[in-house]
């Protein structure tokens, strides 16, 4: 998971991930702004402000549609 965690903040690019949001899963393309050990700060979708959650509750990543992870 951490492969698609670096490679959305390394390139910019979105990634397709599901979360646990408000204790309901979630599917939704988004971008990583930073992450570390313990967290990671996302942009859900189109919003504008950014959102922190527990790497716990990322329960799986992969590239977004229509990207294969190629140059």
């Amino acid at each position: 998971m951490t492969r698609f965690l670096r490679y959305s903040v390394e390139r910019g690019r979105r990634i397709r991930a599901v979360l646990l949001l408000d204790g309901r899963l979630a599917q939704k393309t988004v971008l990583v702004v930073s992450y570390d050990d313990e967290a990671a700060t996302l942009l859900l979708g189109q919003r504008k402000q950014p959102v922190t959650l527990p790497l716990a509750d990322i329960l799986s990543c992969d590239y977004a549609r229509g990207d294969h992870g190629e140059e």
